[in-house]
């Protein structure tokens, strides 16, 4: 199995994808890097002896050993040094020297995705959108302001699948008019009675289902939406800098649901064609799926894990539109002391208040 390392062709040090300016930049020698030149730079490697030779190659290759069954160990392209990754890792860092790998074997075949949104959010972004949350939150457990957990942020491309199909779909459903008014003697009431049919067609596309059992799957729904103009053709370099992993849910296991998002979509908008009435009963929904089909990319996140009191609680940001979602915990000697600080106050204004008066 092979490991991929993006190095420099004028140096030899690690490129990093900067996403501000969509390249990839030698902190040492200062040179920036395209897409198109890191590829015809992959392209002409034959092996890896011209890497060491000609030093034009942004590949290194090292052999990866299984450690079990769900962990591997593989050594760094970089300094030598041995990094664990389990069975689903495509892109890490070294714990040693800290330089971006990337395991070719976990995107390649199936595995290899179709598309990727490149990061467009740096982790300054990332890290002033999580402070910025935690000062509207003055109950928060100090943990998460420390500098040491926010500096934890990283950035993940996760798996997903885009699902695209068309939908026919029918409806029956029971609807009523109610017309009221009076007179001098009495309130009037006058209720009819509709059956109602609807019947319709549409097509759907790029319906988003993360591929990861690791992930929250409303969490990963509270982050749409992206804006898949900014697909582009995937390439390992995207990659450098950053980690990801490979699916483990495959198209066909994570179908059911993106089934269920695009026939609630259906029915939502047949429902909203009956109309006006001035209540509405849905009998029957039958919605029929065709030419379906799934593609596989990467799509960027910004996420922080942070274990309080023996729970776990997750900060994730979108990385190409900046949406943000997390679910942060009060801190209970911090809420007590509020009270306190409170009730204080209140005595302190009644014993005055009894003083004056």
């Amino acid at each position: 199995m092979n490991v991929v390392s993006y190095k420099c062709p004028n140096c030899g040090a690690p490129l990093k994808f900067q996403s501000d300016s969509q390249k990839w930049d030698c902190e040492f020698c200062l040179s920036s890097f395209d897409v198109e030149t890191l590829e015809k730079l992959q392209e002409e490697s034959t092996s890896k002896e011209r890497v060491e030779e000609a030093g034009e190659d942004v590949r290194q290759q090292h052999k990866l050993e299984d450690f079990s069954d769900k962990v591997r160990v593989f050594s760094c392209p970089s300094c030598g040094g041995q990094v664990l990754a389990d069975e689903n890792t495509a892109a890490t860092f070294c714990i040693f020297c800290h330089n971006p790998a990337i395991v070719e074997e976990n995107l390649s075949g199936s595995f290899r995705p179709a598309q990727i949104i490149p990061f467009q959010k740096k982790k300054e972004d990332a890290v002033n959108a999580f402070r910025k949350l935690c000062r509207k939150k003055p109950l928060l457990p100090n943990l998460f302001h420390e500098q040491t957990n926010i500096e934890k942020i990283t950035g993940l491309y996760v798996p997903f699948w885009l699902y695209s199909g068309h939908a026919d779909a029918s409806m029956r459903a029971n609807a009523q008019r109610i017309s009221r008014w009076s007179d001098s003697n009495y309130n009037y009431t006058k209720t009819k009675y509709y059956h109602v049919f609807r019947k319709g067609n549409m097509d759907f596309s790029r319906v988003p289902v993360d591929g990861s059992k690791k992930m929250d799957n409303s969490l990963m729904d509270s982050l749409e939406p992206f804006q898949y103009a900014d697909l582009k053709k995937f390439s390992m370099a995207y990659l450098s800098g950053y980690l990801a992993e490979k699916y483990d849910e495959d198209a066909h296991q994570s179908y059911p649901r993106a089934k269920e998002r695009m026939t609630e979509t259906a029915k939502q908008k047949l429902r909203q064609t009956i109309q006006p009435y001035d209540a509405v009963q849905i009998v029957d929904f039958q919605p029929t799926f065709s030419r379906e089909k799934a593609d596989y990319v990467l799509l960027p996140v910004w996420m922080l894990n942070t274990r309080y009191k023996d729970k776990e609680y997750l900060f994730a940001m979108n990385g190409q539109t900046g949406k943000i979602v997390g679910d942060l915990p009060i801190s209970i000697p911090k809420l007590i002391g509020w009270f306190g600080l409170i009730t204080a106050a209140c005595l302190l204004i009644l014993t005055i208040g009894g003083i004056l008066f």
